[in-house]
Order: structure tokens, then sequence, then C-alpha cells
């Protein structure tokens, strides 16, 4: 188990292997676009070579994670289409880069119901698959429940796997902080083996690639997206040390997306925090 960390890209994604090292992180995740904008990712010949280069170096996993503007359930066909070549672009970066694969929110349904749009849903995430036929996954991430999004549930995104055929390519990135938000009680044995059942019998176990590690600032249930620094929120540590013990995540990297003491994000001791959690598991 790595604990790793979203990290800031400026300067050139390279960068972001500088950034992760210096609160020692063991994975890394971070945006190659600004996150709020649709202009595509786009990298020089000499941007390529340096974060290959870095990554090479540092030895450590690396996800992307998608704009987000993002929004597979849209009416509108601008918008659909901006998405799918966003998440195209992403696709095919991230093969090119090595990196395991692009995290992204599937988006909302703005209403119309989640059934109502699973079909657009699937062919839409088909299309940028098909645009960027490479080896990087292709990873979605559960959501808090707020408004209309989709993927609230690990029934909602095997739904979604299974209108896309259970494409080997796909995977799941579980927030710890949507999925609390949700009522999956990851705090307690009995809520956590609950959670891990249902997605083992949506999605499938093995198909957990990450996990955006995030402690709660909302109670159970509370249906908002609040991250908090870990220890901190509802989760609290001993809700980190029952998830952390749990066989699904032996093997899955930890990303922080906490706001961090100091406000600046994830930090060294939010990082040490879970490592000091994963050394108590081994002994």
């Amino acid at each position: 188990m790595r604990i790793g960390a979203h990290v800031s890209s400026a300067g050139g994604p390279a960068a972001a292997f500088g950034r992760i090292a210096a609160i020692e992180g063991e994975a890394l995740q971070l945006f190659i676009s600004a996150p709020q904008q649709w202009k595509p990712p786009s990298l020089s010949d000499e941007q390529v070579h340096a974060f290959l280069a870095a990554k090479a170096t540092a030895g450590i996993p690396a996800f992307f994670h998608g704009v987000y503007l993002m929004n597979f359930g849209s009416h509108d066909p601008a918008l659909l289409n901006r998405s799918v070549a966003s998440l195209r672009s992403y696709l095919h970066w991230a093969g090119e880069l090595g990196v395991v694969g692009t995290i992204f929110h599937v988006g909302s349904h703005l209403g119309a119901g989640f059934d109502a749009v699973l079909p657009q849903i699937c062919g839409s995430i088909r299309e940028a698959m098909d645009g960027a036929p490479n080896g990087s996954r292709v990873i979605l991430e559960n959501n808090a429940g707020q408004g209309n999004c989709v993927g609230r549930t690990f029934a909602e995104l095997g739904a979604i796997f299974r209108g896309l055929d259970n494409d080997p390519r796909l995977a799941v990135c579980i927030d710890t902080c949507h999925a609390f938000a949700m009522g999956y009680d990851l705090s307690t044995r009995e809520g956590c083996e609950l959670a891990m059942e249902e997605l083992d019998r949506e999605v499938g176990l093995d198909r957990i690639v990450a996990v955006h590690a995030n402690d709660s600032k909302m109670p159970l249930g509370g249906v908002r997206d609040r991250h908090e620094n870990i220890g901190e929120g509802h989760i609290g540590l001993e809700g980190f040390r029952t998830l952390m013990a749990h066989r699904a995540f032996a093997d899955v990297p930890f990303l922080l997306e906490v706001p961090g003491f100091e406000g600046d994000g994830p930090d060294l001791e939010n990082i040490n925090r879970l490592k000091r959690i994963r050394d108590e598991l081994k002994s």
C-alpha cells in the first residue's frame, strides 16, 4: 500500500515529482491541464521527455485526474462533445506518459434520472476510449451524492461497467469522503465489509486501482463533498485504520486530496498519519 497525494503540476507535469518527493509521497496524482477549463493538454516533446525521466527516477505510480467540467450525462450536445474530447485527450496522454490512468467524475443527469442517461454515458465514454486505444486505465470515481450526480452508489458504477461490457480498461477510484457522505460507513468493520461486498458484487474488488484518502467534514450520510485532513473529520484515525486493514486495499495506492494543515493541500503530516497506520497494521 503506497501513500501519496494530488500535487500541483505548475511549471510542467515533471515538476509534480519534486513536489511529491518533498512530502515523502509514494504515489502521485496530477492535472495536465487547468481543471476548470476546456483547453486540452498540450505537451511539448521536451515536457514529455522530462516527465518520463522524472517518473523513471521516482519509480512511483502516477495518475491523472480529468477536468471537472466533463459531464457525460449532459443534454447539451456541445458540452457532451467537449467531455468526450477532454477524456480522450487525457487517455491519450496517459498512454504516452505511461501513467496508470485517468480518474474522473462522470457528471450529472441534471434531473433526467440515472437510468435515462445511462446509455448516453456508456456510449460517450466508449467513444473516448475508442479514440485513445492504449493500455491506460479509465478510472471512474464515486460521487458524494449532492445534486443529480452520477456514480453516487457502487450499483450505479456497476451499471456503467456493465453498459461498457466490463471493458478490461475500466477501473474505480474510491473516494473515502464521498462514500462516507453517501452513507457507506467505511469507518466501522461492519460498514466497511458491507460496502466492499456491494462493490465486489457490482464491479469487482480487482477493479480498485486507487483510493482518494480524505476525511470528511460532514457526518455519515451528509451527502456533501467536504474533505478534511486525516483524523480531523468524522471518519477519524480509527476509521482509516479499519479501512486500511481491509483486504481490498492491501496493494492499492492511497492518494490524499486533503486541505492540509497549513491550507496548502496535502502535506507531510497527512502523509505520515496514513503511513503510521499502515506500519501499525504490519506489526
